[in-house]
């Protein structure tokens, strides 16, 4: 448990900084690149940017650290643990970029910090964890395939007129579906590997969860990177911090019954955690930091 714990503190900060160096790849690419250009040319342009690649590569150990905190400790506490990143994307950001953290967004951040911690703690008295069978994993594959159908729709009708606070947070849940489903891989292989069954009748389905967790990753690549090119790092940093774990949380008590013990009392704590939360992620997303010489006014 404790190295679970040790591995995704380290992850978020891996998560800060990738976030950071993306975020400003990205705008670099799109602000020195032809407007006109495809989005094949622009992806192109990425993996030309020093910086890009390095906050790839800070993304990159983040998830492996994550997965190792998943496989050694209940989802319910590891995942939400991501929300320090949002106190460390403000200080890059304050450092890195000098932007200023306007008093409302501050707010925000303090806000989704209080909701999260909530809706963590809770979480770790009131869920137990467990290898799923397929028929408690199946709504959670069904309901990620609807998902990804209706955001593939809606890129293609709205994805010029959609803020980057709506990428962000699509992003975010479909990352919060990658870590139910890779809890799920990771339970089932820990299974197979305790009973020396690595290639039994299981595997197939196991395989399809990892399939399911492999589309929606990149779904929320793609939606994230969509949010840095318009957004700032913070806006994106607290989609992934909030509404991940929320999503993620959600899952694994809804859907895999990892509460279903629980005193009905928790759940109305789930539930006002989670709406002070989002409400901290729409404060933020309002009152973005703003570069050092903006005026004070602006910052009310």
């Amino acid at each position: 448990m404790i190295l679970g714990v040790g591995a995704a503190l380290v992850s978020t900060v891996l998560l800060a900084l990738g976030a950071q160096f993306q975020g400003r790849g990205v705008r670099g690419v799109e602000g020195a690149g032809d407007e006109r250009r495809s989005g094949i040319r622009r992806l192109l342009g990425l993996f030309t940017d020093g910086g890009w690649l390095l906050g790839s590569g800070f993304l990159t150990l983040a998830i492996l650290l994550q997965l190792v905190g998943l496989l050694l400790a209940p989802l319910p506490v590891v995942q939400p643990l991501g929300v320090l990143s949002l106190v460390i994307t403000a200080l890059l950001s304050r450092r890195v970029a000098h932007a200023r953290i306007q008093r409302r967004g501050a707010i925000g951040i303090a806000t989704c910090i209080v909701g999260t911690t909530a809706f963590v703690l809770t979480a770790t008295f009131a869920t137990s964890t467990a290898s799923e069978p397929p028929a408690a994993v199946v709504p959670v594959l069904v309901l990620i395939g609807s998902v990804l159908l209706a955001l593939l729709v809606a890129y293609a009708l709205l994805r010029r007129r959609v803020p980057a606070f709506a990428f962000a947070t699509a992003g975010g849940a479909c990352f919060g579906f990658v870590a139910t489903l890779m809890k799920v891989v990771l339970d089932r292989s820990a299974a197979a590997v305790h009973s020396g069954d690595l290639l039994g009748p299981g595997i197939g389905f196991t395989l399809l969860v990892l399939v399911a967790a492999g589309a929606a990753g990149l779904a929320g690549i793609s939606l994230v990177q969509r949010a840095y090119s318009t957004g700032s790092a913070d806006l994106v940093v607290a989609a992934l911090t909030v509404v991940d774990p929320l999503v993620a949380v959600t899952l694994a008590i809804v859907l895999l019954g990892q509460a279903k013990d629980a005193p009905p009392w928790t759940f109305a704590v789930f539930a006002a955690a989670e709406l002070v939360a989002i409400a901290g992620v729409v404060l933020m997303a309002r009152h973005p930091p703003r570069p050092a010489d903006t005026p004070a006014s602006a910052s009310r």
